[in-house]
């Protein structure tokens, strides 16, 4: 086979195996909100989030939670959002001086209901069995190392009655990303742990994240298709736009409980 014939079929195999994604329920941006915030890298990178985080939530009108865990809180543009539902919020992540760059490292921040501490999400012996009816986290778990440990954990910390909320990049976000990568004259790279741009593609997979948190003694309850967007900010909005037209989900909120 010709190397252009051998390329275009990889590339139709990427498609296939990226269209094969299920979910329950899928949520877009529209236009107007592309719109209204294209305009400045750092305000499109918080409407993504937050909007991401306030459609989680939407999901559940009628709970409200009392001590919920953060994990991975970044740069905290989700954590705002994550207290409006909660009487006591802790956010955590592992490192006082991730996205500082940003604004504030994360003990320097002040809220009226969150506590901010540093603390590794594989190991959260600090916390009691039992302490929290929510954990959240946002692209986060593909960056673990052990990520079942992690999972114990959260299991560990969670009330028997409650609600993880993990939200994850889809293979659709991982194919965009490192396809306009390419389009910008650098090399793709891998975004979490995994060793290779196609071990990457493959455990994005809605259907693997689910396998590996059941096999921790977890139930999926829903996963959810959450807007499209792609990882090079407020560049590329036509093709943002296009994605969301064409109900193309940029990651997936994985609702997890309890066996």
């Amino acid at each position: 086979m010709r190397e252009a014939e051998r390329g275009s079929s990889l590339v139709i195999q990427v498609i296939l195996i990226a269209s094969r994604e299920k979910f329950m329920k899928k949520y877009m941006f529209t236009s107007d909100e592309i719109d209204n915030h294209k305009s400045d890298h750092k305000e499109w990178h918080n409407f993504v989030r937050r909007r991401e985080a306030e459609i989680a939530f939407s999901l559940f009108p009628d709970l409200r939670f009392r001590h919920a865990l953060e994990l991975g809180a970044g740069d905290g543009s989700q954590s705002l959002t994550i207290a409006k539902f909660c009487d006591k919020l802790i956010c955590t992540e592992k490192d006082e001086k991730s996205h500082a760059w940003l604004g504030q490292t994360i003990l320097k921040r002040q809220a009226p209901n969150i506590k901010y501490m540093i603390c590794d999400a594989q190991d959260l012996s600090r916390f009691s069995d039992r302490t929290f009816d929510l954990v959240f986290s946002s692209n986060m778990l593909e960056h673990i190392p052990d990520v079942d440990r992690c999972l114990r954990e959260c299991r560990r910390v969670l009330t028997d009655d409650g609600l993880m909320l993990h939200l994850m990049p889809s293979r659709w976000w991982k194919f965009f990303n490192s396809g306009l990568s390419i389009l910008k004259f650098k090399i793709p790279g891998t975004h979490g742990v995994s060793t290779c741009l196609w071990r990457e593609f493959y455990v994005f997979g809605a259907s693997v994240w689910e396998r590996r948190i059941e096999l921790n003694d977890l139930r999926i309850q829903a996963t959810i298709g959450m807007p499209f967007y792609v990882g090079h900010g407020n560049s590329f909005i036509r093709i943002i736009k296009a994605g969301n037209a064409l109900g193309l989900p940029g990651s997936f909120l994985y609702v997890v409980r309890k066996n």
